[in-house]
């Protein structure tokens, strides 16, 4: 059975200086070869030797150019020192250190070079450190699991969409007719268009947020149906609310009946360009939150869990510490404890591509230390909802804000793939 390879480490053919050697390489053998050939034709063999070594060194060199000088299986690694193959476990690593633009493996006192520049390089080195990490055993994933359950860990609520339930002018829902006062001004985006209703949450609905929503009240997000192809979002100025915005309703008028709202919303006709495809009622859920691998305080999690548990400097991502599942077959525990494909409210945010904060100054990113709404497309398999290409969205605040019910601050995002 052929072996299957994850990783081949080999010569960049591409990169000029190999590109020219090639070619030397290539017309060395060519030439000395042809006159290898003619000197046995001619009997003239004292020169033929020389040609055939010629001949014999353009060939050797040619192969020590391009053939693949490791590879990695699942189970062990392979590499080769001129012409021979060494096969080792993981675990027979013994040091990696890099001089100049080359890197020196040593593997049971056998010692190897691989240039850095080489296809394959860095994620054969990353898939050695990983297979040599206490991360890639039961004993250390349980212990990152705690520690993660311990540092960064929130409660949140859940959305649940219920397709069963006609959802009420009041009531917590997707999309939809919005609660809406006679005595208050209707959103408009800047453009002065009524905005459509996104999201709205009947806090009195939820029976358990630990103290950090308002006990009732209304709180309701609208987009703008101009510039459909971003919903309202700034990617420049996420805070600012012309094309979306945030309203808090804290008492409700019971009076207030859908026809007289339909009277002042924007007609149906407006809403094709939306991410809601259905509206649908909501449901709360009190639940736990874990930190996000793309969230940007990650790195600095697992740099501390490093250094705290281990004893040990690391300077990189999760996906630098766990690997990949098929590298690491218990990096799937973590990576599915971490993974949010729901609708919920505080806890820590998920993103689809990067989490925008790590491109902020510290004190600008540590600002909006609170989810306020999470929406994923994901939720219900994007039949109620489709953030362009089953993406989601996030809208992040400060916790005192939300404390005083200050939504006039507040970063709108959304991604997709």
């Amino acid at each position: 059975m052929k072996e299957e390879y994850h990783v081949i480490v080999s010569n960049n053919p591409f990169k000029p200086v190999t590109l020219i050697e090639n070619i030397v390489f290539a017309l060395d053998l060519l030439l000395f070869g042809t006159f290898c050939i003619l000197s046995f034709l001619d009997k003239e063999y004292i020169p033929s030797s020389i040609f055939f070594a010629f001949a014999l060194s353009g060939l050797y060199l040619l192969y020590e150019n391009n053939a693949p000088l490791a590879y990695a299986t699942k189970s062990n690694i392979i590499i080769r020192k001129h012409l021979k193959k060494y096969t080792f476990d993981f675990s027979d690593l013994e040091s990696i250190s890099l001089y100049l633009d080359t890197y020196k493996l040593t593997f049971c006192g056998k010692k190897f070079s691989i240039p850095s520049y080489y296809w394959g390089t860095q994620h054969f080195l990353r898939l050695l450190k990983i297979k040599n990490s206490p991360f890639a055993t039961e004993e250390g994933i349980s212990a990152l699991k705690n520690y993660i359950k311990e540092h960064a860990c929130k409660p949140a609520l859940l959305l649940h969409p219920n397709t069963e339930v006609e959802p009420s002018l009041t009531s917590s829902k997707l999309g939809g007719i919005p609660y809406w006062p006679s005595s208050k001004e209707y959103p408009s985006d800047e453009e002065g268009k009524k905005m459509h209703l996104l999201c709205q949450l009947n806090l009195s609905e939820c029976k358990d947020s630990c103290g950090m929503l308002p006990p009732s009240g209304i709180l309701q997000f609208f987009i703008s149906p101009a510039g459909a192809d971003v919903y309202g979002m700034n990617w420049e100025t996420a805070t600012e609310q012309k094309n979306w915005r945030i309203v808090f309703h804290e008492q409700t008028e019971e009076s207030l009946s859908e026809e007289e709202i339909k009277k002042i919303i924007p007609p149906k006709e407006e809403y094709t360009e939306s991410p809601i495809l259905k509206s649908t009622a909501l449901e709360f859920s009190l639940s736990i939150s874990y930190m996000k691998s793309d969230d940007y305080q990650m790195d600095k999690l697992i740099k501390t869990f490093a250094k705290e548990i281990y004893g040990k400097d690391f300077d990189g991502s999760i996906y630098d510490l766990l690997g990949s599942e098929d590298t690491n077959i218990y990096a799937h525990e973590i990576y599915k404890m971490l993974e949010e494909t729901e609708n919920y409210m505080l806890g820590f945010p998920s993103f689809v591509q990067y989490d925008v904060r790590q491109s902020m100054p510290e004190e600008e990113a540590s600002y909006f230390d609170t989810l306020l709404l999470h929406l994923d497309s994901f939720s219900a398999d994007g039949k109620l909802m489709c953030w362009g290409d089953m993406g989601c969205a996030n809208f992040l605040m400060n916790s005192d804000a939300l404390k005083k019910c200050d939504f006039s601050k507040v970063l709108y995002t959304w991604d997709c793939s």
